[in-house]
């Protein structure tokens, strides 16, 4: 392999409407179609080879705002993970796949009524196969241990996706948390101090009736892209990494309509 890594890639607006099924992003109304996985012979990176962007129409700043915004809270294991389906089309800004992440549900900490497995999308690969994590949310490995907050998918009835890029805490072989939330962002911080059993105590202290009051909703931000956001991003001249274990070939992604260089 080449010592050499690739930038990260920055996510064109478009790129940003395709992030909207794996977290709550500008343009959840943009997917023209939804299908089965493409049946062609494209191979699929078996790592995020870059990270994209996207302006989140939901942003919570502490516990309180996650729990009491997120329809369902649960304690699972990854079990098992396979290419998903395929959303979107090349005239609306290219297709884009997702991964079907199985959870085997412990506890369902919130909304109880669910099965004892459900398949969790994350994305994902784009029309070229070139993988892709969204934000900081990195791809999920079978054997992971946590904490999901969900909602379900738009378009499909059997499906959930994290309630945004905020919504996973795995816990480490320490007993600490892993943090899907931007480390910067309020919300890493209010979790700074608590490891996995204090953070299950915490939402089950929460979700008790008498304890509603201190639950916050938080309303989702309007889903129009503003003009900047339908621009490229503009080149800072910083040069990022890639996600631990990405792919180091030597090689460019392919140019695709789902992301721009910065």
């Amino acid at each position: 392999m080449s010592a050499a890594r690739p930038s990260r890639l920055k996510a064109s607006w478009r790129a940003a409407i395709a992030m909207a099924a794996a977290s709550a992003v500008i343009g959840v109304g943009a997917w023209s179609a939804v299908g089965k996985p493409s049946e062609s012979d494209r191979r699929l990176d078996p790592v995020a080879e870059r990270i994209v962007h996207g302006r989140e129409t939901l942003v919570f700043k502490n516990l309180e705002q996650l729990v009491g915004s997120t329809p369902y809270i649960v304690k699972a294991t990854v079990t098992d993970i396979q290419p998903g389906r395929s959303t979107g089309s090349e005239e609306d800004g290219g297709v884009e796949q997702a991964r079907d992440v199985t959870l085997s549900i412990e506890t369902s900490l919130k909304k109880s009524v669910l099965p004892s497995k459900i398949v969790v999308e994350e994305w994902g690969w784009d029309s070229e196969g070139a993988g892709y994590q969204v934000e900081n949310v990195a791809w999920s490995e079978v054997g992971d241990h946590g904490y999901y907050f969900l909602t379900r998918s738009a378009g499909v009835a059997d499906r959930y996706r994290l309630i945004n890029t905020q919504g996973r805490a795995l816990k480490k072989a320490d007993g600490f948390l892993q943090l899907s939330a931007d480390p910067e962002s309020d919300l890493a911080a209010d979790l700074a101090s608590m490891d996995s059993l204090d953070l299950e105590m915490r939402i089950r202290y929460l979700l008790q009736p008498e304890n509603s009051d201190q639950l916050q909703r938080v309303p989702e931000l309007p889903a129009a892209p503003s003009a900047s956001q339908e621009s490229p991003a503009p080149e800072d001249g910083i040069e990022e990494p890639y996600p631990d274990d990405s792919v180091d070939d030597g090689s460019e992604p392919s140019p695709s309509a789902s992301a721009t260089s910065g």
